[in-house]
């Protein structure tokens, strides 16, 4: 009677492994679609907290927007719209995509890591304490198409962007070729960068 074999053949393994082999090649793509899907919900739901809390800080200011920047005196040139609203964020973690792995910093700033920008058309303060030219609520005619916040590339190193200087420049698509954007009247959703590139999405007084 013949011993009883212990342990695999040389060919059964190398067939496990190849097995092994594509199944990866099948399930890897997979779950980096179910983590790049994971990263657009999150930032979906980054930005309409953002929204929130602008919406809160204008509550909190006679309707006016929070501004890109805003010098209050000091060494620097101000505190940055993501320091400005520190009081009224949850968690100072959704100012980040978590599909942007290094957010940028202001120089010269008093600022908070970030992945999003903000609509310097509406918000922007001019110059080392310059005067203040962030819109009152009051006087836009229109919201539900006016860009506010976007994922902003992390490479530019600025509160925000401004269409008559930027163009759509500073836009990042990072979920897969779209931006998150949120608009003033508090919605967001993912669109390409092409979809709003048009004066009229980020200012209030453009046609």
């Amino acid at each position: 009677m013949p011993a009883p074999r212990i342990g695999f053949t040389l060919l059964e393994i190398l067939v496990v492994i190849a097995i092994i082999a594509i199944l990866a090649g099948i399930l890897f793509p997979v779950f980096a679609g179910v983590r790049a899907s994971g990263y657009k919900v999150a930032c979906l739901s980054n930005v309409r907290q953002l929204l929130q809390a602008a919406g809160m800080y204008a509550s909190d200011n006679d309707r006016r927007l929070v501004p890109a920047r805003l010098y209050l005196g000091g060494p620097d040139l101000g505190k940055t719209w993501c320091v400005l609203l520190r009081p009224y964020l949850g968690d100072e973690r959704i100012l980040t995509c978590p599909a942007d792995p290094t957010p940028q910093m202001v120089s010269n700033s008093t600022d908070l890591p970030h992945s999003y920008g903000i609509n310097y058309d509406l918000t922007y303060v001019t110059g080392f304490g310059g005067s203040n030219i962030s819109w009152s609520m009051a006087a836009i005619p229109r919201t539900a198409d006016l860009v506010l916040f976007f994922d902003m590339k992390s490479s530019v190193g600025a509160m925000g962007s401004g269409y008559s200087a930027h163009r759509i420049s500073r836009v990042e698509a990072r979920h897969h070729n779209k931006a998150t954007v949120g608009f003033l009247d508090g919605h967001a959703k993912p669109l390409a960068p092409r979809e709003i590139d048009a004066a009229k999405f980020w200012s209030p007084t453009a046609p």
